[in-house]
C-alpha cells in the first residue's frame, strides 16, 4: 500500500511531468538535485550530460533491480549470525545451512562462496540459501553519461527503512547507492530522499529525515551498513548523498500539480 501510494501519487507523475519538459534532462536535473538538504556538500559533475536511460525507470514495474554488491554477499555469508537465522523466515534445508554458516562450517561456507562466485556479475541474483541481501529497487534511476542518480520517494510512510534481515543497519538509500556503485563503471553516484512536507509549511523538509539521514552517515553507522567497503568509499558515498527535499517544493520548482 505504501510503495504503491508514493509510486502512483508522487513518483510517477512528478518525473513522468519532468521527461515531457525535457527528456535529456537539461531543463531540470541539476536544478533537481541542487534541492537537496545537503546537496552543498556533494560535488557535482560540471558537465551532467544527457540522461541515456533508454526508458524511464520509475514506476509501471519498471523500477531499475540493482544486484547486491559481490563483496557484501561474500561478507554476509562469512559473518551471518545465529540470532539473524533465527529471525528469519528460512525454512528446511535453506535454514540448516544458513545455521551452519553461522556455526562457521568451513564447508559451507567454501560451498556459498563458490555459488555465489558463478553468479553473473551486474545482473539481478535470484534466490538461493547462500544469498542474504536480494536486489535493490530505487523508486527513480537515472544516469548519464556521468553520474548516476537514485530516488527514494516517501509519501504517507512515517520513517526510512533502516535494515535488512541480514544487516541490523542498511538503510535505504545507502543500500541503492551501495549497489549503484557497483554499475556506474566509475561514473559518480548519487542519491536523493523526496518526502512529504509539513501541512504548515510544505516546502521545509520535516526534521524527522534530516536528522535520520545525519545519523546513517556516522562513521560508525556508515561502518555497519558498508563493511564490505574501505573508509574512503565509505566516505564518498555519504559525501554523495543529496539529502531530503519535498515533493511540494519539486512540484513548485517545475510547476507541476499532483493530488
Amino acid at each position: 500500500m505504501e510503495k504503491d501510494d508514493s509510486t502512483k501519487t508522487r513518483v510517477v507523475p512528478v518525473f513522468d511531468r519532468l521527461l515531457e519538459r525535457d527528456a535529456t534532462g537539461g531543463f531540470w536535473l541539476r536544478q533537481l538535485m541542487s534541492l537537496g538538504s545537503r546537496a552543498s556538500f556533494a560535488t557535482v559533475p560540471e558537465e551532467l550530460g544527457p540522461i541515456t536511460n533508454s526508458l524511464p525507470t520509475w514506476g509501471r514495474g519498471l523500477e531499475e533491480k540493482l544486484p547486491p554488491p559481490m563483496m557484501l554477499l561474500e561478507w554476509l555469508v562469512q559473518n551471518v549470525s545465529s540470532e539473524a537465522v533465527t529471525n528469519s523466515d528460512s525454512k528446511d534445508e535453506t535454514r540448516r545451512r544458513r545455521q551452519a554458516l553461522a556455526d562457521g562450517d568451513s564447508e559451507t561456507l567454501n560451498e556459498a562462496l563458490y555459488r555465489l562466485r558463478q553468479l553473473q556479475v551486474g545482473k539481478p541474483v535470484g534466490k538461493g540459501w547462500f544469498i542474504l541481501e536480494g536486489n535493490t529497487s530505487p523508486d527513480a534511476f537515472i544516469e548519464t553519461n556521468t553520474f548516476i542518480l537514485v530516488v527514494e520517494g516517501k509519501h504517507t510512510e512515517s520513517n526510512l527503512t533502516s535494515y535488512t534481515t541480514w544487516m541490523k543497519h542498511r538503510p535505504q538509500l545507502i543500500r541503492h547507492m551501495d549497489a549503484a556503485t557497483d554499475v556506474a563503471q566509475g561514473r559518480s553516484v548519487f542519491g536523493l530522499l523526496l518526502v512529504e512536507g509539513n501541512p504548515d509549511d510544505p516546502m521545509f523538509v520535516p526534521e524527522k529525515w534530516t536528522l535520520g539521514l545525519e545519523q546513517h552517515i556516522q562513521p560508525d553507522r556508515l561502518a555497519q551498513s558498508l563493511p564490505h567497503r574501505s573508509l574512503r568509499r565509505r566516505q564518498n558515498i555519504a559525501s554523495s548523498i543529496l539529502g531530503a527535499a519535498t515533493w511540494q517544493r519539486v512540484c513548485s520548482e517545475f510547476s507541476i500539480t499532483v493530488s
